[in-house]
């Protein structure tokens, strides 16, 4: 029995046809227990948007955002051979499309994880006065983010 359901109850749910909500409560700890990302990557996706995970530790040095670089270079390169596979017989079908897509996702994820830990990490807090939400007197912190 898991978070007080049974293992049936919580199949029944996974269902493609099944018509119950799953809690998002319940996808969070099965992200926990699988280490991975996918559920919140889903929603990402489905929204238009991009899960961008943040670095656990804040102490973020050169060689991890060069270790995040080799990684876009890695998801890009595979990208490129999906690509590559995907158009060699002249058709993109379906199947390929969806995985051409969830490539260029993960690719451009890893760019924006490598981007972000330069921004932590080499950019400096700009600071920014706020006339029109007080008096004038007070100067709110801005940190740096991309354009």
């Amino acid at each position: 029995m898991w978070l007080g359901i049974t293992q049936h109850s919580l199949f029944n749910r996974l269902r493609a046809e099944g018509d119950q909500v799953f809690p998002i409560g319940w996808a969070q700890v099965i992200q926990r227990a699988g280490n991975t990302l996918y559920v919140v990557d889903a929603m990402a996706r489905e929204a238009g948007c991009i899960c961008v995970p943040l670095p656990e530790d804040e102490l973020v040095s050169v060689t991890d955002i060069n270790e995040k670089l080799l990684e876009v270079f890695e998801e890009v390169a595979r990208y490129s051979q999906l690509v590559k596979k995907s158009i060699e017989d002249g058709e993109v079908d379906r199947e390929e499309f969806e995985n051409l897509k969830f490539g260029l996702y993960r690719s451009t994820v890893k760019m924006q994880e490598h981007l972000n830990l330069i921004s932590r990490t080499f950019c400096k807090p700009e600071e920014v006065n706020a006339p029109s939400c007080s008096s004038g007197r007070s100067v709110a912190k801005n940190t740096c983010v991309e354009n």
